[in-house]
């Protein structure tokens, strides 16, 4: 269909889960140029391989830790170079650690906060000045159901760094609506990763009951919405939040 293209999009998590399906997606919809970013060098460059066979994007590989500012900023300078503009961000990289409130430690919850919400503002700042001097910029930040119901693992920073992303990505759509940059988030229920494979199986059975159609959602399932939100159809659609999660939030 060609949705993106001549557009050129960040993808963080890109190595795997959500994100693996979000650059799979965007690849096949005639993106010009894509950036994969993960800390998982590996499974990154296979990612690469494979799309580089299937598609003509041009793709540039890059092995960044989103929570460090030094390394965020190197890998959007490299993208501008590389392709000469950034129209899309999908801050998607995050963890899901099972760790129970009384092994909750200062450390972990700093690192779970790093991870998954200031990431999300370190991407955005830094390609927010690429995006104002063209006047277009699409921002989709993937929270989840704990952003709303507080965590569904054991540890008690996952929903709160999610509903932070929430509120991340309403600041950013009041802001930069003028410069028109649209952001909005996505909140997925459980969905078949591997990060997912970490709650356990009993875990993962509650998760699948809470949804209304009693299963997992599958990382192709969440990349066509960011696509939605990333491509022309929604151009008149900022600062909301996209419930993709099987009803869960219902029950």
């Amino acid at each position: 269909m060609d949705e993106l293209k001549g557009r050129v999009a960040i993808v963080t998590g890109a190595a795997s889960g959500i994100g693996r399906g979000v650059a799979e997606l965007f690849a096949r919809e005639g993106a010009f140029g894509l950036t994969l970013a993960d800390n998982q060098a590996p499974p990154l460059q296979d990612l690469a391989s494979e799309l580089r066979k299937r598609c003509g994007c041009d793709l540039l590989v890059s092995e960044t830790d989103v929570s460090e500012p030094d390394q965020v900023n190197r890998m959007v300078q490299a993208t501008a170079e590389r392709f000469g503009r950034i129209d899309i961000l999908i801050n998607n990289a995050g963890i899901c650690p099972m760790v129970p409130w009384d092994r909750t430690t200062l450390e972990s919850w700093n690192r779970m906060l790093s991870v998954n919400l200031t990431s999300a503002f370190l991407c955005s700042k830094a390609v927010l000045p690429h995006m104002r001097k063209r006047k277009f910029g699409r921002l989709v930040h993937i929270s989840s159901v704990g952003a709303f119901v507080g965590s569904v693992t054991g540890h008690v920073g996952y929903g709160v760094s999610k509903a932070g992303v929430i509120a991340l990505s309403k600041y950013l759509a009041k802001q930069f609506a003028c410069d028109g940059i649209l952001s909005n988030a996505i909140a997925p229920g459980s969905i078949d990763t591997p990060l997912a494979e970490a709650f356990g199986e009993e875990n993962l059975q509650r998760y699948v009951e809470a949804s209304l159609v009693k299963r997992q959602g599958t990382p192709r399932e969440i990349a066509e919405a960011v696509l939605f939100l990333a491509g022309p159809r929604s151009s008149y659609v900022t600062g909301s939040t996209m419930h993709v999660n099987g009803g869960s939030l219902l029950i």
